[in-house]
């Protein structure tokens, strides 16, 4: 085995056809990265002249000495303890060598097999393979990994039908019930990122996380787009649409109603039942009259087509991720991000993706949680629990890690 430098080419080849391939092992990132101060790196192992391990570093300077992260990395088959010692430990030497004082890693492995309540199944468990990075002279980092630990996924080996059937009954009713309201999917292109940022402050100020930024989103565009890895959906209320559904709604109880009426006249009416059936109807042309009125408002004051929210999508390779998203708290009862995350998932399924990634969760099924709801929201598609391998980090040296680890501890106060 040979510990080599790769070319962006070599590394993008391997990095894109590795089994736990993640997007943020890619070239598109090691660029987005260079625009915030980040340096990058491409290095790995060969034997017989092939690739059999790689990862992208990526170093900054803290203070007088660099962290090195090989983020979502490294690639490499951790059951493998030879090639997996002998690449860590020339990664240990690469970085020392590159005035590097620590490396940090966050493998993108899911380490234990879960369902959609947070409980192992049994069917695989990797636990063991922290043991081996201690071994190796690694610490796991507990609390605050940069990276999330837990993430919300579904597996498209099936039938959009089928994974319909798999949702909670309210997610499929939410689902038609925002179609009849007239919701529909955009997609944006660059010059919507205004629009975008205006959404997440809007959805920060509310849920108090820090927005990135338009400056931010743009050069997501700029890295990403050129590989088709990036997408932006909007979900807007279409109100040409909604109020024709209305006039739909009101056509089909007319038509019930004249039936009701023939059938009166030949004896073939059952009053009870029919009593019942038109005091609903009766509710249900007045909520119409109600939400027409709203609708007449918003379009007074939006136009046609009002903006509920929106998300950026990441597409590589085998999988989609809901990477970031947002809504206006004002248009909150359309609840826009169900067809949203419908109509991304079915482009998923038609477009052969294997995995739909709703992202970040609380990292343990805790009511008291403030992103309890968020994971509740993304049980209800279906899918299970994803839980990754965490974040590990490997001191190079070490006089210089204990020194900045008491550094930050004055600065947070501890």
């Amino acid at each position: 085995m040979e510990f080599v430098t790769l070319t962006e080419e070599e590394f993008s080849t391997f990095s894109r056809n590795f089994q736990n391939k993640c997007f943020m092992q890619s070239t598109n990132v090691a660029e987005l990265r260079k625009r915030s101060g980040w340096d990058s790196s491409y290095v790995g192992i060969k034997k017989d002249n092939n690739i059999i391990a790689a990862t992208l570093l990526i170093s900054k300077k803290r203070h007088f000495k660099k962290e090195f992260y090989a983020i979502r990395g490294p690639l490499v088959d951790f059951e493998d303890t030879e090639t997996l010692t002998f690449f860590i430990n020339n990664l240990k030497k690469y970085v020392k060598k590159s005035g590097g004082y620590i490396l940090r890693i966050d493998p993108y492995l899911e380490i234990i097999s879960r369902d959609k309540d947070f409980k192992a199944t049994g069917e695989f468990d990797y636990s063991y393979l922290k043991d081996t990075l201690k071994k190796l002279g690694f610490k796991e980092v507990v609390e605050n990994t940069i990276q999330a630990k837990i993430m919300y996924v579904i597996d498209l080996n099936d039938s959009m039908d089928n994974l319909m059937m798999q949702m909670d009954p309210k997610t499929r009713q939410m689902i038609r019930k925002n179609e009849k309201m007239g919701i529909v999917i955009r997609k944006g292109t660059k010059e919507d990122l205004p629009l975008f940022e205006d959404i997440m402050e809007h959805t920060s100020e509310r849920r108090h996380f820090l927005n990135r930024g338009e400056e931010f989103y743009k050069n997501m565009f700029d890295c990403y787009e050129k590989d088709n890895m990036i997408s932006l959906l909007f979900a807007e209320l279409d109100i040409s649409l909604a109020k024709q559904n209305i006039e739909n709604e009101r056509m089909e109880i007319a038509n019930t109603r004249m039936k009701r009426e023939e059938n009166r006249k030949i004896g073939k009416c059952n009053e009870k039942k029919a009593k019942v059936q038109e005091k609903e109807e009766e509710d249900t042309l007045n909520r119409l009259i109600k939400k027409e009125e709203e609708l007449n408002l918003l379009e007074k004051e939006y136009g046609n087509r009002v903006t509920l929210g929106g998300i950026i999508f990441i597409l590589y390779e085998n999988e989609v991720a809901s990477l970031v998203g947002g809504s206006y708290d004002k248009f909150k009862e359309y609840q826009p991000f169900y067809t949203l995350h419908y109509e991304m998932i079915k482009y998923a399924v038609e477009n052969n993706y294997q995995r739909y990634n709703f992202y970040a969760i609380c990292n343990t099924p805790d009511k008291n949680d403030p992103q309890y709801g968020i994971y509740l929201f993304k049980r209800s598609f279906g899918g299970h629990v994803l839980e990754l391998m965490g974040e590990f980090i490997l001191p190079t040296n070490k006089l210089v890690y204990h020194t900045l680890s008491i550094i930050n501890k004055i600065k947070r106060g501890h």
